[in-house]
């Protein structure tokens, strides 16, 4: 009887066996083919580059204190994949198409004044992301691909958005190809040579050196402590918010409040802060580049 009964109780355990695998691997399945939402708030530069029957049109730097959205899941605020912007969080730039150093602020829109902003859906790294931003009202849809360390936008294009109802009177851009990249925080010594303050010529000469040292925060607000010798000799200290690669600093010279307009760039290979005097927000002008060692 024992003999008889040992290929039963073999059959018996070898389908136990197969049947805990086979809910072993079902369990699983969803952790297996689900990718959590990826959190990609934080800094952010776009370069969107139109594209017109001559080739190359103009280049628009946009610039993006990204936020993301939360939802409770165990206990636990994940993000959930709703990726905005609002109009304090996002900045446009004209860029030169060669060196993507800034060339004017305000991208190739500010003539059509109007709101700004960027929203979108993102749903896993390696998958197609999109999202809509408004330049100065008018409205312009992207499509392309997260990469797999969600730090970049991947293969993007761009486009008027007429779906929105609204008409776009931007002629300058009519879409094209676009990228973007998560940014480092700016901080560093920097130095070079600026305009005198109260020197609002758009031609003036650098004639105070400056050496200073940037301190970008955690809630993205840069602190430049700058000393100045030549035509000012004094110290200042200028904060204010950063969208991206631009900021807006502002500080006192001689009791007068002074506002700067910057951008983060590179110039022959070198980190670079360029400085212009908004006090014309309507027209900045370009003060000064200083360079960070390296």
């Amino acid at each position: 009887m024992v003999e008889c009964n040992r290929p039963k109780a073999a059959a018996l355990f070898a389908l136990l066996i197969s049947l805990a695998i086979t809910v072993s691997c079902a369990g699983n399945s969803k952790s297996i083919t689900t990718s959590p939402t990826p959190n990609i708030a934080g800094p952010r530069e776009f370069v969107a580059i139109s594209q017109t029957s001559a080739g190359i049109g103009v280049v628009t730097g946009i610039e993006v204190a990204l936020s993301e959205g939360q939802v409770l899941e165990n206990g636990l605020n994940l993000p959930d994949g709703n990726i905005t912007a609002n109009s304090d969080q996002i900045s446009f730039l004209s860029l030169a198409p060669n060196s993507l150093n800034i060339t004017d602020f305000g991208g190739p829109c500010l003539s059509t004044p109007g709101d700004s902003s960027l929203t979108g859906t993102v749903t896993s790294t390696d998958a197609t992301v999109q999202f809509t931003f408004t330049e100065n009202g008018n409205v312009f849809k992207v499509t392309g691909t997260l990469s797999g360390d969600g730090k970049s936008l991947l293969n993007g294009t761009y486009a008027p958005d007429i779906s929105s109802g609204t008409i776009n009177a931007c002629t300058a851009d009519s879409g094209g190809s676009i990228s973007g990249n998560m940014v480092g925080r700016i901080t560093g010594n920097v130095s070079g040579q600026i305009c005198a303050f109260g020197d609002t010529s758009s031609s003036c000469q650098p004639n105070d050196t400056a050496t200073a040292t940037a301190s970008e925060s955690s809630s993205n607000t840069l602190t430049l402590n700058l000393m100045l010798t030549g035509v000012d000799n004094t110290a200042l200290t200028l904060t204010g918010p950063v969208t991206g690669n631009s900021f807006t600093l502002q500080g006192t010279v001689q009791g007068q409040i002074v506002t700067y307009y910057g951008y983060y760039e590179t110039v022959n290979n070198v980190p670079s802060i360029y400085l212009a005097d908004a006090t014309n927000p309507s027209s900045p002008n370009y003060v000064g580049t200083l360079t960070i060692p390296h």
